[in-house]
């Protein structure tokens, strides 16, 4: 195991706590815990493709990242109508 799939490895283990407060918190906390884990996910997707040296994956987690931020988006705009 290198230290690359040592940092994507605690990394991944910091998405459970996001994944919680998106299933147990409320709307405001969700959305908030969503963004943290879609930039936790995108750095553990280029931490995997640094490991495994294969920096066409790195496309992968640039994609990610600009469908999190959309979608975050998206879903603040549907929250502004119920609040």
């Amino acid at each position: 195991m290198n230290e690359w799939l040592l940092a994507a490895a605690i990394l991944g283990v910091c998405l459970i706590p996001c994944a919680a407060v998106c299933m147990l918190a409320g709307p405001l906390s969700g959305l908030a815990a969503l963004e943290v884990a879609g930039s936790l996910t995108t750095a553990v997707l280029m931490l995997l493709a640094e490991s495994f040296r294969r920096q066409p994956f790195i496309d992968l987690a640039v994609v990610f990242g600009a469908l999190s931020l959309i979608g975050a988006i998206v879903f603040a705009r549907l929250l502004e109508q119920d609040l």
